[in-house]
């Protein structure tokens, strides 16, 4: 059975994990998804009057928001 080594701490983590792709251990990668998401919370803006909250990915989405 091989280990695999997380990239970010050193602790070895489920090689099954790495299976999928995946090269932190669960910890980490907790961590940096976190990270995503409460970032990816302030990228939200109302599509146009009185309209419902997209995601809003890039500058030029930013640029069209309420028009």
């Amino acid at each position: 059975m091989m280990t695999h080594e997380c990239i970010k701490c050193g602790d070895l983590y489920n090689p099954k994990r790495a299976e999928l792709g995946y090269r932190t251990c669960l910890v980490c990668g907790g961590i940096a998804a976190e990270k995503e998401a409460h970032r990816k919370s302030k990228c939200i803006a109302p599509a146009y009057n009185k309209g419902a909250y997209q995601y809003v990915g890039t500058v030029a989405d930013a640029k069209g928001i309420g028009r």
